[in-house]
């Protein structure tokens, strides 16, 4: 396995996560202001971070049930270690699989999936049973979301 380089960020580099973080249409002269430098190094930066992968994008975090994906379940996935690879690859092709993490224990991998309601839920548990190499399913229903972070905090 390669060995991840860690990027070694200054106090600058932190505002500037944390300001994006907050707010990805923040302007560059705001956060020179709130950094006390030029908006020239942030610019600099910010280009430096997108280069060297820290930042991998920026992108509007849309509200799930604003646009009809009102259920989200994690769905647990056992498998043939021999197909497991092929299986994942055609998981991680379907629309409303929105994360796919390799973890221990006794299963091979848990989904995060977001559908319509409970009847599409079923057809898309449906669809992954089927997938050659799947060999059970496990999902438990997210009755409310009590925390979702998506920033990195620094």
């Amino acid at each position: 396995m390669d060995e991840l380089k860690l990027i070694n960020l200054d106090e600058i580099d932190k505002i500037i996560l944390n300001m994006l973080q907050e707010n990805a249409r923040i302007s560059f002269k705001e956060i020179a202001e709130k950094a006390k430098v030029s908006e020239g190094t942030i610019h600099v930066r910010v280009k430096r971070l997108l280069s060297k992968g820290v930042i991998r994008g920026f992108k509007a975090i849309i509200d799930p049930k604003q646009v009809g994906k009102s259920a989200t379940a994690f769905v647990l996935i056992k498998a043939d270690q021999r197909a497991f690879g092929k299986a994942i690859n055609k998981i991680k092709r379907i629309d409303n699989v929105y994360e796919v993490h390799d973890v221990t224990g006794s299963y091979y991998a848990i989904l995060k999936v977001r559908v319509k309601d409970t009847e599409e839920l079923a057809s898309l548990i449906d669809k992954i049973g089927s997938i050659e190499g799947v060999t059970a399913t496990e999902t438990a229903v997210v009755l409310r979301s009590l925390k979702e972070e998506l920033t990195i905090k620094l």
